[in-house]
C-alpha cells in the first residue's frame, strides 16, 4: 500500500526487472536508472519449489545490460524458465479493447512460460520480418523475398499451432477461474483468428497465402500477411468484449484472463509469480473480493494499491508500506 508516487510500480518494476531482464513501462533499460545516476542493479532470489535461485540485472551508460542466472550468465529462456513471472500493469489495461498485438504479447507471455523453446522461435520470426520489412522498402528481388517468405512460412506455422492450442487451454481455464469467483458474468470465450485463415494447416499454407499477397506487399512495401497480423479474439456473450462490456466489466475480464493463465501454468508445473499493479482501479469492493478468490492458490502474489479502504480482509494480504521499505533499502535521498 501506498499513496501516489510511493514507489508501489517501481518495486513490481523492479521484480519484474530482475526476473524478465525487461522493464513493462519502458523499451530502454535507461530509463529505469534512479535520476541523475548512469547505472543500475537489481537482485531478486527466489525461494520454494522448484528451486532456489538468485536472478540478477545490471545496466550500467558503458557496459548495457547484464544479467545472470544463480551468478552465471545464460540464456533468456532460462531465466524465464527459474522464476515464471506474470505481471498485470498499465499496459495489460488494454488487453480486452487495446490492439492485437496487446493480446499477441499476453497470451505469447504464457505461452513462453510453459514451453520455454517458443521464446527461440518467436525470435526468428521476427529476424525473419524484420529482414522481409526492409527488403520490401528497398524494393528487393522476387528471389530473396521468395526466401524470406520461406523462413516465415516454416516459423509461422509452428507458432500458429502453438497460440491455437495454447489459446483452446487457456478458453477452458477461463471457465475454472470464473466459477472460482461466483460473478455472474456472461459467457467469456477466446477465438484464435491467424493470418493466413489457413495458418494452422501448415508452412504450405502460409507459403501459398504469402505467395498470393507478395504483389500487394509489394505495392505497399510492408507484410500484410503472417503471424504478426494474429488476432485473439476475446468474445463477451458471444460479441465482442471491447464493444459491450463497461471498463470495470473489462478490468475484470482482463484479471480472470491472468488468474486463467497462472491456472494453466499452475497445471503444467510452472506455477508463476505474479505482480498486479493497481488490480482495483475501476472494481468496486465487492467485485473485487470476487475475483482476488481466483487468486487465491497462488502464494507468490504482490498486489499494489493506493486506497486500502477497498481491500477486503478475505484477500488475506498482508500489507507493506512502500515508502519505509523503499527508505529502508535506500536510505535518505
Amino acid at each position: 500500500m501506498g499513496g501516489n508516487g510511493a514507489g508501489k510500480t517501481s518495486l513490481l518494476e523492479a521484480i519484474y526487472l530482475a526476473a524478465t531482464s525487461r522493464s513493462f513501462r519502458t523499451a530502454r533499460l535507461e530509463e529505469c536508472a534512479r535520476r541523475g545516476t548512469t547505472a543500475f542493479h537489481v537482485a531478486l532470489e527466489s525461494a520454494g519449489a522448484p528451486a532456489r535461485h538468485e536472478l540478477t540485472l545490471g545496466w550500467s551508460a558503458e557496459g548495457g545490460r547484464a544479467r545472470a542466472l544463480d551468478g552465471k550468465r545464460g540464456r533468456l529462456g532460462e531465466q524465464l524458465a527459474a522464476f515464471p513471472l506474470l505481471a498485470w500493469t498499465e499496459a495489460e489495461s488494454a488487453l480486452v479493447d487495446g490492439p492485437p498485438a496487446v493480446r499477441r504479447r499476453f497470451f505469447d507471455r504464457g505461452l513462453v512460460i510453459e514451453r520455454p523453446a517458443m521464446l527461440a522461435e518467436l525470435g526468428r520470426y521476427e529476424r525473419a520480418l524484420g529482414e522481409k520489412r526492409a527488403l520490401l522498402a528497398r524494393g528487393g528481388s522476387d528471389g530473396e523475398l521468395t526466401a524470406w517468405n520461406e523462413l516465415l512460412a516454416s516459423s509461422g506455422a509452428t507458432i500458429a499451432a502453438a497460440r491455437a492450442e495454447f489459446v483452446d487451454e487457456l478458453a477452458a481455464g477461463l471457465g475454472v477461474a470464473l466459477a472460482a469467483t461466483g460473478l455472474a458474468l456472461p459467457a467469456i470465450a477466446l477465438r484464435y483468428r491467424p493470418s493466413p485463415a489457413t495458418a494452422t494447416s501448415g508452412a504450405d499454407e502460409i507459403l501459398a497465402s504469402l505467395a498470393r499477397a507478395a504483389a500487394a506487399e509489394r505495392a505497399r512495401r510492408l507484410p500484410l500477411v503472417g503471424a504478426q497480423r494474429d488476432e485473439i479474439e476475446i468474445l463477451w456473450d458471444g460479441a465482442a468484449a471491447r464493444r459491450s462490456a463497461s471498463a470495470g466489466e473489462r478490468k475484470a475480464v482482463g484479471l480472470l484472463l491472468m488468474a486463467a493463465l497462472a491456472h494453466r501454468l499452475a497445471a503444467s508445473e510452472r506455477t508463476p509469480a505474479l505482480l498486479l499493479d493497481d488490480a482495483d482501479t475501476e472494481l468496486d469492493r465487492t467485485r473485487l473480493e470476487r475475483l482476488m478468490a481466483a487468486f487465491a492458490p497462488f502464494p507468490r502474489l504482490l498486489v499494489s494499491s493506493n486506497r486500502p479502504e477497498v481491500w477486503p480482509a478475505s484477500a488475506a494480504l498482508a500489507e507493506v508500506d512502500v515508502a519505509a521499505l523503499a527508505a529502508a533499502a535506500t536510505g535518505p535521498p
